[in-house]
């Protein structure tokens, strides 16, 4: 009887170490997708294209603000060529971040200055804020899809392209 006792004691002792060396692999892996989703878009930032590549995987998707889905090159391109000359000095802060799984949730705010041309509105000089949210898929160390959403609403009325709404 002791025997048995203590087989199903020292089988419960190695299932519940087994246990929480996989969640502590389940919150490393976590943490590191998190730091994946956030460091493209520091890197974006910086103008560190190389990493944005390196960051992303080639069978990338992006789709946002209902557009139809880009790939890889057409989202760097995009980033690089429309909004970081058309948006510069971006003070991007990320004030929630949570991750489930392969999954990194992201609400941010953009504090960035109207320096060039922005879907055909001429350059103001403004300083605008710009908010969304944006989730990105994480496998293996790089992201795999990003889907977004950004207040271009609020954008836009800092642009001077649609009128501020009016209290009555």
């Amino acid at each position: 009887m002791t025997k048995v006792f203590f087989s199903m004691l020292l089988i419960a002792l190695s299932t519940n170490a087994i246990f929480a060396q996989s969640k502590k692999e389940v919150k490393m892996e976590t943490t590191h997708n998190k730091e994946t989703a956030l460091n493209v878009s520091k890197a974006i930032m910086t103008g560190q294209w190389n990493k944005v590549n390196e960051l992303l995987d080639d069978s990338f998707q992006y789709i946002g603000d209902g557009q139809p889905a880009i790939n890889k090159q057409q989202y760097i391109y995009f980033m690089k060529e429309v909004l970081c000359t058309a948006m510069t000095n971006m003070d991007m802060k990320f004030p929630r971040v949570i991750a489930e799984g392969d999954f990194v949730s992201v609400d941010y705010t953009n504090e960035m200055t109207n320096s060039g041309a922005f879907y055909g509105i001429p350059a103001t000089g403004k300083r605008i804020y710009a908010t969304g949210q944006f989730i990105r898929e994480v496998k293996n160390g790089k992201v795999v899809a990003e889907w977004q959403t950004t207040n271009m609403y609020g954008m836009m009325v800092q642009l001077g392209v649609i009128p501020a709404p009016q209290g009555k």
